[in-house]
């Protein structure tokens, strides 16, 4: 299917873990078009699902850059922004206290860091938004480096987790089997009036073998003793939360995620919101994208989860219903043959550059690059 050579190209792509942020690949799918066909409007719409780049996404889309100070999962303080506009501010937990951060202060993830890593960070930057006048706060859990349950995020926010002797409870899902009194009584007050969104991607349980320690401890260094602590103070958390508050929320849809930050936000009151629609909704991806002649989305990888709704499926879902052509843009693409026609075209930085590290390198100047020789193909020159 040709482009409608008149209408816009709109592009939106994911980032290229370890290589490239949305904004960067969308402005390098941008050069490249534009090197090719200089009188063809060309929109970026930079993406997220709620992890790694959401902020970045929002800002995008017209929200200004706070900057406040945080501590990272294991205990160091440094600067990192969140998104604000008007009484709206989006919290990107990645960047307070996530994998990525976590690794540059004190390399892979190990046993130990797995147990002793916090949410902390994420409640002190809630309260600055808060302290900023924020009534409508949607939180992105992706990419975080703790499996607490979000026990460092609720003291940030003012509630005391108490051991038998009465004192703070240790930092992490180590400190969690401590755990004896919950009190809730110097909870943030103003969060009671408040509207609280969590956007994640991730609709698993809180415990489990489908939960937070099972699934997710392991990327964060939890070895096998590591998962059975992590659940044992998990289920006493929800426990004791449950009894404080009433409300059961440890299978609601997104409780498992961020380490079980999802469902102590969910505890606060917060609503579930899948991420990408809501970084999609900010950005008004659906009238842009229903009112282009193509769209280019993609990721680090295309294979078959690719299409199991991920951000790009979702992207392309969009557009097929508004009867707009789609090309794809990666660094490897795994897709069989029979599912690669989802996309009208596929462009693949390692058909052009196959060492990965060369490829991973480079990833920007090959996506221009790529982009211009296929439109060039298109256009017949």
């Amino acid at each position: 299917m040709r482009p409608d050579p008149n209408a816009p190209v709109v592009v939106a792509v994911d980032s290229f873990k370890g290589s490239l942020s949305s904004g960067k690949a969308c402005r390098a799918v941008q050069r490249g078009f534009s090197a090719a066909d200089p009188r063809r409007e060309v929109m970026t719409i930079p993406v997220a699902d709620g992890g790694e780049g959401t902020v970045e996404a929002v800002l995008a889309a017209g929200f200004h850059a706070v900057t406040v100070k945080c501590h990272g999962a294991t205990g160091d303080l440094a600067e990192v922004d969140y998104a604000l506009r008007d009484n709206q501010a989006v919290i990107e937990m990645a960047t307070c206290c996530g994998l990525e951060r976590a690794d540059r202060v004190s390399g892979p993830p190990t046993p130990r860091r797995g147990l002793v890593a916090s949410s902390r960070g994420l409640g002190e930057v809630i309260a600055a938004a808060l302290r900023s006048g924020a009534t409508d706060i949607t939180v992105g859990v992706g990419g975080s480096a703790s499996t607490d349950g979000g026990a460092g995020m609720l003291e940030a926010l003012g509630v005391r987790l108490l051991d038998k002797n009465l004192a703070p409870i240790s930092p992490g899902a180590a400190g969690l089997p401590e755990l004896s009194r919950l009190d809730l009584s110097g909870l943030n007050r103003k969060l009671s009036g408040v509207k609280l969104t969590v956007a994640c991607d991730v609709t698993s349980p809180l415990l489990g073998p489908s939960g937070a320690a099972a699934v997710f401890g392991p990327q964060k260094g939890l070895d096998e003793e590591g998962i059975e602590v992590a659940e044992a103070g998990l289920t006493r958390l929800a426990d004791l939360m449950e009894a404080a508050i009433g409300s059961a929320y440890r299978d609601a849809p997104g409780s498992g995620a961020a380490g079980g930050v999802g469902w102590a936000l969910r505890c606060l009151g917060a609503k579930y919101r899948p991420g990408a629609a809501a970084v999609l909704g900010w950005a008004k991806a659906v009238s842009k994208i229903s009112e282009a002649g193509l769209v280019i989305t993609g990721e680090g990888r295309i294979d078959r989860q690719t299409l199991l709704g991920k951000l790009p499926d979702t992207i392309r879902k969009i557009a097929l219903d508004a009867g707009v052509p789609v090309w794809a843009v990666c660094g490897k693409c795994d897709l069989p043959g029979d599912k690669r026609g989802a996309f009208q075209r596929i462009i693949c930085l390692s058909d052009i550059e196959p060492d990965p590290d060369e490829s991973m390198a480079k990833a920007g100047l090959l996506l221009s690059q790529a982009v211009e020789q296929a439109v060039r193909e298109e256009l017949g020159r």
